[in-house]
């Protein structure tokens, strides 16, 4: 911009120089004119020169204020779900108890707020904006270009943004922070924590040894059965068709066949009955059904988001563990309320495995974000019971500290407190530890 206006007032100075210029020559021809140096009529208009050099000179001006005014860019603007675009700042953005909200800028980006989240948009440059969380979790997406200039603040922690797909959570009352990059790459700094660049796939979170008032248990909408063999489906069931034989809950892995391809039918060791060659006569031409088609691709939003109830509850109860723990955790991301239903069912169908604790973990992570502290406690006791020494031990055994904490029960968080000094005395839980026994 400032480019732009210095060859403009190079352009005006140049045009007064000509305008001066000529009308030094036109008073020189009038004194030669005068004392007889000349017989030449003078021009009628001699004497409209300066005044039509200026007019033109100030028409420039004008003309050239006009072409580069639009060029100013102007600062983005959002857009809340269900509301008119914007440029106001400060103002709060509150999901609801039970929905996400989402936040639509005009550069491209998106922030989803996860149930009871609240947000601000402190500030809104051309290049970007400032995100201010003041509470809950928030998704962002935020799209590439070179001059990028996005971040979000969350408490006393900054996470700079170039174009990338996150997710962020602050919790005041525990001063805890979380950060998990899906993809790209972002750099967070904040107390006690130098600044760093995080990339896809992996966690930062920060918990403050300062005390916490506890605070009042909410209603309990569902407490988790220690020992279970069925747990609650995403929705209620309608009755279905087996198309296959069940591995009882029991069993390491699960692997129900889906129906027979034609490929399968074919084949030298198929038990189907003999049919009619017309009745079948393209067997080959017939396509997998579409969740089918959506898992094999990992597509989970569109499962999700453009599936039927019958055609999603197929891809829930027939998807490997990986693909069902990735589905719960995008559904988690969506801020979709079956996420804690993907998860109970990935425990029921693989019991007894990897992935049936750690859907234990995820629920109690859950559980924990929507305030029901003691159901998220029992998930956390329930992952250690079962994985002791998994790779997510530590990190539950510091999460079962602050749920209990949370929850105001006094002994037991004394508890948790101790056995995760005892096992981790320099863990990032133990600072909240020796404050909880304090």
């Amino acid at each position: 911009m400032s480019k732009r206006l210095e060859k403009l007032g190079a352009k005006v100075a140049r045009v007064q120089d000509e305008t001066l210029a000529d009308g030094t020559r036109r008073a020189a021809a009038r004194r030669r004119l005068l004392s007889g140096e000349s017989r030449s009529a003078p021009p009628r208009s001699s004497r409209w020169g300066p005044a039509l050099a200026w007019a033109g000179a100030m028409a420039a001006v004008v003309l050239a204020v006009v072409v580069l005014w639009p060029s100013v860019a102007e600062p983005i603007a959002y857009r809340v779900e269900g509301e008119a675009e914007s440029r106001l700042l400060n103002r709060e953005i509150a999901a609801p108890t039970d929905g996400a909200r989402s936040i639509a800028f005009t550069d491209g980006s998106a922030v989803r707020l996860s149930p009871s989240a609240q947000a601000r948009v402190r500030q809104l440059r051309i290049e970007g904006a400032t995100l201010v969380l003041d509470r809950g979790e928030a998704t962002v997406s935020v799209r590439h270009r070179d001059s990028t200039k996005w971040s979000v603040e969350a408490g006393p922690f900054l996470v700079r943004v170039t174009g990338t797909r996150f997710r962020v959570g602050w919790q005041p009352e525990a001063e805890s922070f979380e950060l998990e990059v899906f993809e790209g790459e972002v750099r967070v700094r904040g107390p006690r924590l130098p600044e760093r660049t995080v990339r896809r796939g992996e966690e930062v979170r920060q918990i403050s040894a300062a005390t916490v008032e506890p605070k009042p248990e909410p209603p309990q909408v569902e407490e988790p059965i220690q020992e279970r063999t069925a747990l609650p489906e995403p929705h209620p069931r309608k009755p279905r068709k087996q198309t296959g034989t069940v591995t009882p809950a029991g069993a390491p892995s699960y692997e129900p066949p889906a129906a027979p391809t034609p490929s399968e039918a074919e084949g030298p060791e198929s038990t189907r009955p003999e049919e009619d060659p017309e009745a079948s006569a393209e067997p080959s031409s017939a396509e997998p059904p579409l969740w089918k088609t959506l898992l094999d691709r990992r597509d989970y939003s569109a499962l999700l988001t453009e599936l039927g109830p019958e055609q999603l509850e197929q891809a829930i109860w027939q998807a490997d563990a990986a693909r069902l723990l990735d589905l719960g955790a995008a559904a988690r991301e969506l801020g979709d309320a079956r996420a804690g239903s993907i998860y109970r069912v990935a425990r029921s169908r693989f019991a007894g495995t990897d992935a049936a604790a750690d859907a234990a973990f995820l629920l109690g992570r859950m559980q924990f974000h929507s305030g029901a502290y003691r159901s998220s406690a029992t998930w956390f006791e329930t992952y250690l019971r079962e994985r002791p020494d998994g790779r997510l031990a530590r990190e539950a055994a510091g999460r079962l500290i602050e749920a209990y904490h949370h929850a105001g029960d006094t002994d037991r968080a004394h508890e948790a407190a101790e056995q995760y000094l005892l096992r981790y005395p320099n863990g990032p839980h133990a600072g909240l530890a020796r404050s909880v026994l304090q």
